[in-house]
């Protein structure tokens, strides 16, 4: 246009189309410079909203960060954990695996967490059928009529049998009257009294009632209401919640010198299993001690956390390993220790989901203990061990050395050194667990328990649950039957 313009200077003037059409490029030049300024404007409001919401977003990741230094712990219950740090857990540890197992990023993880967690028999699993008993009775199911007309049938066409088991109906108690006789020894010039193994010494009621009732309380986990409403919905056996109370102490002080028996085995095992915790007496907070080996377990309940309940229970001159938690009355005890793993993961993975400084250290843990594992699987010899475990434990000072800004994160460095030198025995001692696992699965019985009654009342409650709860658990490690065991010490 301007070219033409130029070419010919008079059309403008003998053509009004031209004029026209310069007008409107004019204004069509002013729109545009409008709209160019808009532009520069909505960019400036842009960039302002833009510098608005990244303010937004780093105060709300600020704001969420200090809220998850306080929420929860290391050893926060699954059920009372938010869905956020569930996902979280389970994310970690997915990528934990595929980085042990060296794979990378499939594209089907929404596929193995649907397969995950199903509940019944896994794909080529046999399935186990319970064993049919053998029957003390036949009965024959006849009919002479049908029963829609009335016609009658004549002979069978055919048949087929079902098995049914089936309780017997519930049996009044049995009344025994034992005339006892009373004799004179003159060779040990005293008295001697006839005894039979159905006729206790004290009380009105004979060896079946008094462990029924002891096993429906402990190990049913009935309190003393519900274990007497039981004995007369069964048996026909009315007896007070009280009296419950009484059955359960005489069976106690029969098991008492098995419990003394349980605790002098413990005294010589070479490696034990050692964890506490709250139960309340009274009202006030007492604890509840647990100590395992392979074959035994034993409970002791006391209103102390220190050292003197391991001296009061293992005694002095306790000479065997202990692979307990972070409570300073263990070392006070002993040197021959064994810090579990489980809880220092359960600190690692904590300080990892909240602090980006503590994954390395979370990572470089795994690694260690992983191929620990892996090397102990060969069965080593003990030079092999000891050397093994010289390199391990550099390892980990190597973690302790570094410097790191989260308070959490140092909290959990000092966490590590102050087992420093318990980390890694059982690299060198293969009757040692790395873990304390086993007194965790230990005390879980008598927590729930202790979430269904509440409290126990007096110390004489706390001497019956100790004694009984460890014979049970004791019996069952040894795969031997609580009820006839219980049974065979009572009758004497």
């Amino acid at each position: 246009m301007i070219s033409q313009d130029s070419s010919y200077p008079d059309c403008e003037s003998t053509c009004s189309k031209v004029a026209e059409l310069k007008e409107r490029i004019e204004e069509l030049e002013e729109v545009v410079e409008e709209l160019r300024r808009e532009k520069q404007e909505l960019r400036g409001e842009k960039q302002e909203l833009e510098k608005k919401l990244n303010y937004q977003k780093e105060k709300y990741a600020r704001l969420w960060k200090e809220h998850r230094k306080f929420v929860g712990g290391p050893h926060k219950p699954s059920s009372k954990k938010t869905r956020a740090e569930k996902e979280e857990e389970k994310r970690r540890k997915r990528e934990r695996k595929k980085k042990e197992s060296g794979e990378g990023d499939t594209g089907r993880e929404d596929e193995e967490d649907e397969g995950k967690g199903k509940r019944g028999r896994k794909p080529g699993h046999k399935p186990a059928w319970r064993k049919k008993p053998d029957p003390k009775e036949e009965i024959d199911v006849t009919q002479d009529k049908c029963e829609d007309c009335g016609n009658p049938l004549g002979d069978p066409t055919d048949s087929h049998t079902r098995m049914i088991e089936d309780v017997p109906d519930p049996e009044p108690p049995t009344a025994t009257q034992f005339n006892i006789f009373e004799y004179y020894c003159e060779s040990c010039d005293k008295e001697v009294v006839a005894t039979h193994p159905d006729c206790p010494d004290v009380g009105d009621y004979g060896p079946n009632t008094l462990v029924q009732a002891t096993l429906f309380k402990f190990e049913e986990r009935l309190p003393n209401r519900k274990t007497a409403d039981l004995l007369e919905t069964l048996y026909g056996l009315e007896i007070s919640h009280g009296t419950v109370f009484k059955l359960t102490e005489r069976v106690s002080k029969c098991l008492k010198p098995h419990y003394e028996s349980i605790r002098g085995e413990l005294r010589s095992a070479e490696a034990l299993h050692v964890d506490e915790t709250r139960f309340s007496v009274g009202g006030g907070n007492w604890w509840l001690w647990s100590f395992s080996d392979n074959e035994h377990v034993l409970y002791r309940l006391v209103n102390s956390r220190g050292s003197n309940v391991l001296e009061e229970v293992l005694g002095e001159d306790f000479d065997g390993w202990i692979t307990p938690d972070g409570l300073s009355a263990y070392p006070a005890f002993t040197d021959k220790l064994q810090r579990c793993w489980s809880h220092l993961f359960n600190e690692s993975e904590y300080a990892a989901a909240r602090f980006e400084e503590a994954v390395p250290i979370d990572e470089k843990l795994h690694e260690i203990y992983d191929q620990l594992n892996e090397f102990l699987e060969e069965d080593p010899p003990p030079s092999e061990r000891e050397k093994k475990k010289e390199r391990a434990m550099d390892a980990m000072k190597e973690i302790t050395e570094e410097e790191y800004e989260e308070e959490k994160v140092a909290d959990l460095i000092t966490y590590i050194e102050n087992g420093m030198g318990h980390w890694f025995t059982y690299v060198v001692e293969p009757d040692v667990d790395p873990t304390n696992n086993q007194a965790e699965r230990d005390l879980r019985e008598p927590i729930v328990i202790r979430k269904i009654i509440g409290t126990l009342r007096n110390e004489k409650g706390t001497r019956i649950f100790e004694r009984v709860m460890t014979m049970i658990a004791t019996w069952k490690r040894q795969g031997l039957n609580p009820k006839d065991e219980m049974l065979r010490i009572v009758r004497g």
